[in-house]
């Protein structure tokens, strides 16, 4: 049995590791506009605002549940909670319109495929998320 750490055999610098779903709130916070920005461009806002502005709308959610939980705050997991709800749900009506336009043969993009995959890992990222959340904010719940 290895003998106990004293504090001179400790490392002395302590780095808290951060739970899957707050990793990824702030990496699919950024991915989300800058995916949506770089599949249609800039210029989509003249021609359809809504479709852009949801994605703008729930990377800028994702990215301040993940603050609000990076900072320990109390209700943390409720904010994580409903941002991975709004988001998922979105993701889920992308992914599932992507994959039948795709079946169906209708209205492809050029890069479709991938999109598609893409849309895939982020709906699976999501879903992941959403689970993980929930357990979290019903351990959160006050006795």
């Amino acid at each position: 049995m290895p003998p106990a750490l004293d504090q001179a055999t400790r490392p002395r610098y302590h780095v808290p590791i951060m739970r899957f779903e707050v990793s990824a709130a702030f990496a699919i916070g950024v991915l989300l506009p800058v995916l949506e920005s770089c599949r249609r461009g800039f210029e989509h806002w003249l021609v359809d605002a809504t479709t852009m502005l949801e994605d703008f709308a729930a990377g800028g959610l994702l990215l301040f549940a993940a603050a609000v939980s990076a900072r320990g705050r109390r209700n943390a997991p409720l904010w994580m909670l409903l941002a991975w709800a709004s988001v998922t749900a979105m993701m889920s009506i992308s992914f599932v319109d992507q994959l039948e336009v795709t079946l169906r043969g209708a209205e492809t993009e050029p890069q479709n495929g991938l999109v598609l995959v893409i849309k895939f890992l982020l709906w699976g990222t999501c879903m992941l998320s959403l689970v993980l959340s929930f357990r979290r904010a019903r351990l959160a719940r006050p006795a």
